[in-house]
């Protein structure tokens, strides 16, 4: 069994009006000695990436019998975990993405790439899914706390309607899935 930290280092809207449908940060991500991100790399969007984490824990990654994320527009496929933009501000070239590969009891984390050109390729490791799974509960969890007391009104953003409600409703959804089964 390896090593597999995720933090994130602290949350802000990019303004401060609350019309930002997301919140954005570093992000620590350590895989055995490997650090992948660090506050060194700027700004990740934080809570698009607790929603994609949280999918990994159900679907593992990439999974092409996945449906895409319901606040995605039409015909947009998931393609990476943790991006500089996210959804809103589609093909964003700064991004990381790892396969994740369920099996039983267990989870392989992969295959790790960062920006295209940035490429771990021999990097892996095993964990027991209860663990990832814990990992990116309390990941997601800090991403939602970060809303609380916040009235955001993001449908000036919204790329169709009704798109930042889906967002948060799937998230919620993930929550409760992962605490019901992993978390005691």
């Amino acid at each position: 069994m390896g090593h597999f930290e995720l933090k994130i280092v602290h949350q802000h809207f990019l303004t401060q009006e609350l019309e930002e449908p997301c919140s954005h940060g570093p992000i620590y991500l350590k895989v055995n000695d490997v650090m992948i991100s660090s506050e060194d790399d700027g700004d990740w969007v934080i809570n698009e990436a607790a929603l994609a984490l949280m999918r990994t824990v159900r679907y593992g990654f990439p999974n092409p019998l996945a449906a895409p994320p319901r606040y995605y527009p039409e015909g947009i496929k998931e393609e990476t975990l943790i991006n500089c933009c996210g959804a809103y501000m589609l093909f964003c070239s700064s991004y990381i993405k790892w396969n994740v590969t369920l099996n039983g009891d267990e989870v392989t984390l992969s295959h790790f790439v960062k920006n295209d050109h940035v490429d771990y390729r021999d990097l892996a490791v095993t964990l027991p899914l209860a663990e990832y799974a814990t990992i990116v509960y309390a990941f997601a969890e800090q991403a939602s706390d970060f809303y609380i007391g916040k009235d955001v009104d993001a449908g000036g953003m919204e790329l169709f309607e009704g798109q930042y409600g889906q967002f948060w409703q799937e998230f919620e959804e993930h929550m409760k899935y992962i605490k019901e089964k992993y978390i005691l």
